[in-house]
């Protein structure tokens, strides 16, 4: 009986500790199910996980089309040589309209006048007879100009006075030739300058070219023999009369067929014929040209300029100054 008991608590000890034991494997193979399960969700994709998924590259392909639909809508970016263009515009634009600043290819008008200096040295005077003295000669008149990209065509119409008195004779003549000469005359001059301009800010600039044109002289020239108190001393006087003052000078120098000369042959207070007359010395045109011509331009405003010039002619110097207005 005992034996039997005591087979009986160990069956029954057995069966507790077996059916714990069992409960504790079947615990067991449940939470090893429920953690397979959980990684076949998270293989095969858990709802919730997909979704997250599929959220986020929605995101991302909404994000991309969104950037292309800006890069579509954007203006495309400007070069260096057009973002000038477009600035440059942008003051044309927009800048006052007293700016001095010029364009290229444009053309730029002024009107105005000037007046000018024309001088003719004793010693230019020198090259063409003996004798003779400095001429300062005043000038004035209207000036048009016409500039684009610098280069400047200017038109001019103006009066010189041409006045002075001396004691001349022709290169190489005896001095018992010489005469007292009394010029009277006027110039009326048609020219071109050409004039190229280099600009050191917007509203200065240097000009360097040249002068071409011709002047259309009238008045009289009055010739009168002349001698000289003393040979060789330099001091002329003009003469009364053939026959006045010291011997050798004061006498009929031509033949009387010749204009311009007395019943004697000599020229005492006769006015020179012009060029129309057989045998007149007094030229009715002349040359204008000047070479180099230099000047200097101010261009305070867009409308108005101002130019100081002077250069070198066949037979002078001269300089003088012009004020414009532009249109």
């Amino acid at each position: 009986m005992k034996r039997l008991g005591l087979a009986c608590a160990l069956a029954f000890l057995g069966a507790s500790l077996g059916g714990t034991a069992a409960a504790q494997s079947l615990e067991d193979e449940q939470a090893a199910m429920g953690d397979e399960d959980s990684g076949a969700a998270s293989d095969t994709g858990d709802p919730s996980g997909e979704d997250a998924t599929d959220t986020s590259e929605e995101d991302e392909l909404a994000a991309e089309q969104a950037e292309m639909a800006a890069d579509d809508e954007a203006p495309e970016r400007l070069g260096d040589e057009q973002a000038e263009i477009a600035d440059e515009e942008t003051r044309e634009e927009y800048r006052d309209s007293t700016d001095p600043i010029e364009l290229e290819d444009t053309d730029y008008f002024f009107l105005g006048a000037f007046g000018r200096a024309v001088i003719i040295p004793g010693f230019i005077q020198g090259l063409f007879v003996d004798g003779g003295i400095d001429g300062f000669n005043p000038g004035v008149g209207l000036t048009f100009n016409w500039r684009r990209n610098n280069f400047n065509v200017i038109a001019n119409v103006w009066w010189n006075n041409a006045q002075a008195d001396g004691y001349f004779r022709a290169a190489g003549d005896p001095r018992t030739d010489t005469e007292f000469i009394d010029v009277n005359l006027g110039v009326v001059f048609v020219n071109a300058e050409f004039l190229w301009s280099f600009p050191v800010v917007d509203w200065f600039a240097v000009e360097l070219g040249f002068d071409l044109g011709v002047g259309f002289i009238y008045g009289e020239l009055v010739r009168t023999e002349a001698y000289e108190s003393t040979p060789g001393s330099g001091n002329f006087q003009a003469c009364s009369g053939p026959g006045d003052g010291t011997p050798g000078y004061c006498e009929p120098a031509v033949p009387t067929s010749q204009p311009c000369y007395d019943s004697n042959g000599g020229h005492y207070n006769c006015a020179e014929p012009n060029w129309f007359t057989p045998g007149g010395d007094t030229p009715f045109l002349f040359p204008w040209v000047g070479l180099p011509h230099i000047a200097v331009r101010f261009k305070p405003v867009h409308q108005f300029q101002i130019r100081i010039d002077g250069g070198y002619g066949l037979y002078n110097f001269f300089f003088g100054g012009s004020a414009s207005y532009g249109f």
